[in-house]
């Protein structure tokens, strides 16, 4: 009886040993780059969600973690923190999870996705104020918006500190093979309690 429970002990522990930090979830090979460069060609999926598609991989079915500045033109990746399955950037407040974002004082926090062929879009989106204050105290709102370049903004909105109903922000395009997306969430003033819930859903099909 004691061997058994011995083995089962070792069992366990390698268990833990090798599923730790992993998340349930694809992350990036330590060999493999996250340069924007295809690894392999990329299957085109009909339908494509933040959350469903969250993984460690920039990339992985078209989904790209970013930050920036002043620009879309200038942005940065994430750096993936496999043991709080959180994608980051140098600025600690700046994070992406399955479907929470917050972004920095002086950094913009990106979801981006690249499409795989040329075609009309639908995005749906609900978007969700998470702040810890609800009383809004300390913190001044928060600005999403969808855009395809600085220049061309698909829709976007200011959602008030106290606001935490639910918002849906749509639009149907037309868009071309290898154009980015940009689901991008910026602080209003301050980044004080800008945790944001934002699902995504992108579909080809007709406009």
């Amino acid at each position: 009886m004691k061997y058994l429970i011995k083995i089962f002990s070792i069992f366990c522990v390698l268990t833990i040993m090798f599923t730790a930090g992993s998340c349930g979830i694809k992350e990036t090979p330590a060999a493999e780059t996250t340069d924007g460069a295809e690894q392999t060609p990329r299957k085109i999926y009909a339908r494509y969600n933040n959350r469903e598609d969250f993984s460690g991989e920039q990339g992985y079915k078209n989904w790209y973690y970013l930050t920036a500045r002043d620009s879309l033109d200038d942005t940065q990746y994430m750096i993936w923190d496999s043991e709080m399955c959180t994608w980051r950037a140098k600025d600690p407040n700046c994070l992406v999870e399955a479907n929470i974002a917050h972004p920095a004082q002086l950094d913009q926090v990106i979801r981006a996705w690249k499409a795989p062929a040329d075609g009309a879009i639908s995005i749906r989106t609900v978007v969700q104020r998470r702040p810890v204050n609800r009383n809004g105290v300390g913190q001044d709102g928060c600005y999403v918006y969808i855009a395809t370049g600085d220049d061309d903004i698909v829709i976007e909105k200011i959602i008030d500190s106290t606001d935490l109903a639910f918002h849906d922000l749509n639009a149907d395009i037309t868009i071309k093979k290898g154009q980015f997306v940009y689901f991008v969430l910026n602080c209003n003033g301050n980044y004080t309690f800008d945790q944001t819930y934002w699902n995504i859903t992108i579909t080809y099909g007709e406009n």
